[in-house]
């Protein structure tokens, strides 16, 4: 992310559920630590967080009142497609240099900027971009007034490291991430995947990748392509940064918890260099398809 960049580094993922409690259990047998179980009583919706070291977070959301508007949403949103990625989240330094930004760049957004509700317990500001705006990925630019947020509870030696988008066509979020100042990487292609790809680099070593399926031959291009055809546009996956993917292979599978088979290496055309990566089966992750990732430069490094 360059210096004039207005989106910040990858900070959080929302997904929307049927059952709260039976998917806190599903996330806490990946390793995920429970920090945070609330009620937001402004928006009618129950919200589990797990929280980790660096203030990121992933949150499992479910509509409980509908009369309240994003209980209303968050409910007809489950109804409509089940358990789904709800949203996507993005730091910003100045949520009001954001909203100028996006006016300017003819970005569409849900509105002006709004304070978070008291019980969010946070003193923040949040703008939304439309879905259409990132092929089909709700996206909320978040400004913490005081900082990131503290977790008495978090999930060691984890991290969400790159949400990765999919799409029939780059071009569109393209556009966005561009005209909110990111720089792309080159695209590049993965032949023996089936897929072409771009990576934005943003702050804080995080990354949103968009993939574009390229071979339906291929597992992985299959897999893009279904999602698309079920129209499951915009969010695919989200991956954790780990520091031994290998180790957790061997935690997984004794716990019973089913992958996609064992860690194997990155293709070479990897912009982060070689990587192990380990793929969680859907149905143990109800929401989003999950990647651990470890990149092998960490492996040397201690384990906390």
């Amino acid at each position: 992310m360059t210096a004039s960049s207005i989106i910040g580094r990858y900070v959080g993922v929302a997904i929307a559920v049927p059952d709260l409690t039976s998917a806190v259990k599903q996330y806490s047998r990946l390793g995920f630590v429970l920090s945070d179980l609330s009620y937001r009583t402004e928006w009618g919706a129950k919200v589990a967080t797990f929280g980790f070291d660096d203030g990121s977070y992933l949150e499992l959301i479910s509509g409980v009142d509908s009369s309240k508007r994003n209980g209303a949403a968050i409910a007809a949103f489950v109804e409509r497609f089940g358990a789904r990625t709800y949203l996507s989240c993005y730091d910003v330094d100045d949520i009001g240099a954001a909203y100028d930004r996006v006016r300017e760049a003819r970005i569409n957004v849900l509105g002006p900027p709004q304070l978070a509700p008291e019980s969010v317990g946070e003193r923040a500001e949040m703008l939304w971009l439309k879905p259409a705006a990132m092929g089909g990925a709700f996206t909320q630019l978040l400004q913490l007034h005081d900082g990131p947020r503290k977790f008495e509870k978090t999930t060691p030696t984890t991290r969400p490291f790159t949400q990765v988008l999919v799409a029939s066509d780059f071009d569109p979020i393209v556009a966005t991430l561009t005209g909110l100042c990111a720089i792309a990487n080159p695209p590049y292609d993965v032949p023996e995947w089936g897929l072409s790809a771009t990576v934005f680099e943003l702050a804080g070593d995080t990354n949103i990748e968009i993939s574009v399926p390229t071979d339906t031959t291929r597992p992985q291009g299959a897999a893009l392509q279904r999602a698309l055809d079920s129209g499951r546009s915009g969010h695919y996956m989200t991956t954790f940064e780990v520091d031994d993917v290998d180790l957790l292979a061997e935690r997984f599978a004794t716990a019973g918890v089913k992958t996609l088979g064992p860690p194997t290496d990155s293709p070479m055309q990897s912009p982060w260099g070689p990587c192990r990566q380990l793929w969680v089966h859907p149905a143990e992750s109800p929401g989003t398809f999950i990647q651990f990732l470890t990149r092998l430069s960490r492996l040397a490094e201690p384990h906390s």
